[in-house]
């Protein structure tokens, strides 16, 4: 059976292997992206720096939050006739990311698809619906192999929807967005609804550690924990953390444990932002995860992680963030160089309870 402790949306196990750690100073951005963020580390993070962080969180969220009135974003899907809107130099390297990962999945991953999130009413009114112990289920575990099928009992998330009568309003590609020479000018010629969410939480929590980590010059271990992203810098090549896996037909539980070092585990589920909308006068169970090509919420997957090295690239939480989305919404193969230049990991859980993962994925899933 599925059991254990808590990860994907709270962390709230991390509090006992940050101590564990010793990670003695902690530093808490209670609202930041919506699910707060905290800071764990081993060396006093002195109020300059402090401040600093949290000014910057909220530069970061006045440009790519929809839900603030005061943000790009929100410029951008409130101009009638379009315009030209300046992004600072920072978000560069998103904008890349967006390309490469839009580019991957065939457009399936897309900033686009705030249009249809809006539309099934994921907007500042969204009622999610509270978290459950839905279903009990024996916990299959495949490495690098085809997943089994039909598991008796457990009804696939395809099932929960009825999306024969759903018409979505075709959106904007991203493809379609036009960018200045320097890539950090968005060029709209009519309102458009843009989502950053796939990959914004954990680019933050990359530009937020080389802050802290310049700040503190490399000389202490650092921990990140932002509600689903995490991301770990330890002196010790040697040193890990353990971080409980949320079960995700169970919040209260587990299905296993990682074994992190110095790097970034991202997780990506339909177990917490989950909610009712009703169409031509049916309800429909709507989650935040959206396949952009057809506007419908991904029934492939129930949960998922994803795994980067802190070596193996600049932006390690940005890329397990994408992954673990991206996942939800695209086949392996599509992903596998992006997966193969990062050196990524990841797991899933498939509707039936099947776990998949790859080889190296440092995680052991309960039986």
């Amino acid at each position: 059976m599925c059991g254990l402790v808590n990860t994907l949306g709270a962390w709230d196990s991390m509090t006992e292997f940050a101590h564990s750690a010793k990670f003695n100073h902690v530093i808490a951005f209670e609202r930041a992206l919506g699910t707060g963020i905290i800071l764990y580390s081993t060396e006093p993070i002195n109020p300059s720096l402090q401040h600093k962080l949290r000014l910057f969180i909220d530069d970061y969220e006045r440009v790519f939050s929809r839900f603030r009135e005061d943000s790009i974003i929100s410029s951008i899907a409130k101009s009638k006739n379009g315009g030209e809107f300046r992004f600072p130099c920072w978000a560069l390297e998103l904008f890349n990311l967006y390309d490469d990962f839009y580019d991957a999945t065939n457009g399936a991953f897309d900033a686009c698809v705030g249009a249809d999130l809006l539309e099934l009413g994921y907007d500042n009114s969204v009622q999610f619906l509270p978290e459950t112990s839905r279903n009990k289920c024996d916990m299959r575990t495949k490495t690098d192999s085809a997943c089994v099928s039909g598991v008796s009992g457990v009804s696939r998330v395809a099932d929960w929807h009825n999306w024969d009568n759903y018409k979505r309003v075709l959106p904007m590609k991203w493809s379609n967005i036009f960018r200045d020479k320097n890539g950090t000018t968005l060029k709209t010629n009519h309102p458009i609804q843009l989502d950053f969410g796939a990959i914004g939480k954990g680019y933050l929590v990359d530009l937020i550690m080389s802050m802290i980590l310049e700040s503190l010059q490399n000389k202490a271990d650092v921990l990140i924990d932002a509600g689903g992203d995490m991301r770990v810098s330890l002196r010790d090549e040697n040193q890990e953390l353990k971080v409980a896996l949320e079960n995700p037909f169970d919040t209260t539980q587990a299905v296993g444990v990682a074994h992190v070092k110095s790097g970034s585990v991202c997780a990506s589920s339909i177990a917490r932002k989950r909610w009712n909308v009703t169409y031509c006068n049916e309800s429909l169970l709507v989650h935040h995860i959206l396949n952009a090509i057809d506007g419908i919420p991904s029934g492939k997957l129930v949960a998922s992680w994803s795994y980067v090295s802190e070596k193996s690239c600049k932006y390690p939480t940005a890329y397990a963030d994408a992954l673990a989305t991206a996942l939800f919404i695209s086949s392996e193969n599509d992903l596998q160089k992006i997966a193969q230049t990062t050196r990524a990991e990841f797991a899933v859980i498939l509707p039936n309870c099947t776990v998949k993962k790859t080889r190296a994925f440092p995680a052991h899933f309960f039986s």
